[in-house]
């Protein structure tokens, strides 16, 4: 029935929808996949490097002896599968995965590639289970298969849009002391435990190849909402009987070079991912070796570098433990800084209710943010720990804005062990790409040292970025939770105060100021509210001769001031910043 105007009650004309119109038909998270999907598109179109040589050394152990172990296992599994495929009778077990590709891995139905795939990586697992069986305890053996899970086509729990997986793929611990702890199993296979997914397509042409590419950005996405310890994913694709696999990272969408089922180099090339994936630490996975989920109190333990207050250098604690089971801001995209806020306490937790809200006195901020290359942690100018240790230095005793900005706790740029004779890195894409990042790098340099201003960057290059972390307090609401117009100015006014002492005592300019970096909290006697400015990512330090403060735009962007959004050249100031304060 045609809708009717309420001025005339005539017929109206219906409207076309736009892309990316949310009709009154479609729910929220309808509305949320569709944008999703428009998303992945454009990312495939303009990120996606497909046939990358050597994306199989990101997979590799890290470890030269356990990687030259694994090249045996892997070795062995090969001999078996073709010596098998060779055989006239198979195990009734392999039978129809043998018969499939004898007969040329013709297909048939997109559906009947999931058992077959299936069974290949069962085939290998049982191989890497033979590898270990008899010893006790190998620090070179493997330390888990990769594995489907039982079901294929299945529905997934944890999903905001009810995906279904072709083929779920999890870790299966192997050594019991296995260091990669993930969530308890549940009634539906949850994205908390998800390694990776098997995309499949019934061909193999480049438009089907470029739909599971965006079906695997789409389902991974929620693996980073799900894990929290995820740094980078890994994909497959299955079109046809032609195998690609894939990694997604903060800026890169890397694709290998087809691997054909129906060729012994192809099929050898995938044992070895499926292997060195058995064998390789757990960063090569893509998860963060300083963030680990305890069973007992069902919470999650992150590691936050310590550093001196005296020279800004890593002091002998190292470390200091906090616990978390309260995610307020998760890393929902798939690339970009993959901004991690949590509330925690620096209390070890037995029990559940130890990490709710409540027991918490601090704010984690887990970011990857881009900085410049070959510069350490004290001399990047960009530095959000910098910027807080110093205001903190410079306001001390101006109780007219005390509580209202973070106070550092702890802080710097995460480091882990690559294992790779290095010893103890910083944690960055260069130090978790290796060699791959020599290929990718978005800086090209003329043979004079300088930037070549000819060069165009390509949309798949990507820049240098450092794991950051840092425990600030105080615990701060959003404005929406506000509920008295008083309050709310007396939050914007404490603020603007605070942004005034910063600009003119600190010398930082904030330079984002938005509703999301705008908090506030209440008062011990719940009687009054303080305004609290966060985030100072984006904030620059004006005393330093050579800071790049006005030739980007940077900010949130219905909050940029006007001279901001038009590029101006003028210096943007502290008055841009107040601008914003006002939107």
């Amino acid at each position: 029935m045609a809708a009717m105007s309420v001025s005339s009650n005539t017929p109206m004309r219906a409207k076309t929808p736009g892309i990316g119109h949310i009709s009154s038909k479609d729910s929220y998270a309808e509305a949320k996949a569709k944008r999703y999907r428009h998303e992945a598109r454009d990312y495939v179109n303009e990120r996606l490097w497909l046939d990358f040589e050597g994306l199989i050394e990101l997979a590799a152990p890290a470890d030269a002896k356990l990687r030259k172990r694994a090249d045996s296992v892997a070795a062995q599994i090969v001999d078996d599968f073709e010596n098998t495929l060779a055989l006239e009778h198979t195990l009734a077990s392999d039978r129809t995965l043998f018969d499939w590709i004898r007969a040329g891995a013709e297909i048939g139905l997109e559906k009947d590639l999931y058992g077959h795939f299936d069974a290949f990586m069962h085939f290998v697992a049982e191989g890497v289970r033979r590898s270990s069986r008899g010893l006790e305890v190998d620090i070179l053996g493997p330390k888990r298969t990769i594995e489907a899970y039982d079901k294929h086509d299945v529905a997934v729990d944890g999903s905001e849009q009810n995906y279904r997986l072709d083929i779920f793929v999890e870790c299966r611990s192997i050594n019991p002391d296995n260091e990669l702890e993930l969530k308890p199993k549940s009634p539906k296979p949850p994205y908390g435990r998800m390694f990776t997914v098997v995309e499949a397509k019934k061909t193999n042409s480049l438009i089907e190849v470029q739909n599971a590419c965006i079906q695997l950005i789409v389902y991974m996405r929620q693996a980073y909402v799900a894990q929290l310890n995820r740094c980078f994913v890994w994909g497959i694709t299955l079109c046809g009987n032609a195998v690609c696999v894939c990694s997604f990272g903060n800026d890169h969408m890397l694709a290998s070079r087809e691997m054909r089922l129906t060729e012994k180099e192809g099929r050898a090339r995938l044992i070895k991912y499926l292997v060195y994936w058995s064998f390789c630490e757990v960063h090569r996975l893509g998860y963060d070796p300083t963030i680990k989920w305890l069973p007992g109190p069902e919470c999650w333990q992150i590691e936050v570098p310590v550093l001196s207050e005296t020279d800004g250098q890593r002091s002998s604690a190292g470390t200091a433990l906090f616990y978390t089971s309260e995610c307020l801001v998760s890393a929902d995209n798939l690339f970009g800084q993959y901004t991690r806020v949590f509330l925690a306490t620096d209390i070890t937790p037995t029990h559940a209710e130890d990490t709710e809200y409540d027991k918490c006195r601090y704010v984690i901020k887990d970011s990857w943010v881009e900085v410049t290359p070959a510069t350490d942690e004290d001399e990047d100018m960009r530095n959000e720990m910098r910027h807080l240790r110093k205001i903190r230095d410079k306001l001390e005793g101006h109780t007219d804005v005390a509580g209202c900005y973070p106070t550092i706790v702890a802080g710097g740029r995460v480091q882990i062990d690559r294992s790779d004779g290095r010893g103890i890195v910083d944690d960055t894409t260069a130090s978790m790409l290796g060699d791959i990042f020599s290929k990718v790098f978005a800086q090209q340099k003329s043979p004079s040292n300088k930037v070549n201003s000819s060069y165009v960057r390509d949309a798949r290059m990507i820049p240098f970025r450092a794991h950051k972390r840092v425990v600030t307090t105080p615990i701060g609401k959003p404005l929406r939770h506000l509920n008295c117009p008083l309050k709310l100015v007396k939050v914007i006014t404490d603020v603007m105060r605070t942004h005034y002492r910063i600009r003119w005592d600190a010398d930082i300019l904030h330079r984002d100021i938005s509703i999301n970096n705008v908090l506030f909290y209440e008062t011990d006697d719940g009687s009054d509210v303080q305004g609290l400015l966060i985030d100072f990512d984006h904030a620059v330090d004006l005393s330093v001769p050579k800071t790049k403060r006005h030739l980007e735009r940077s900010g949130t962007l219905p909050f940029m001031s006007i001279n901001n959004l038009n590029g101006q050249v003028d210096l943007v100031t502290g008055l841009d910043d107040w601008e914003s304060v006002l939107y």
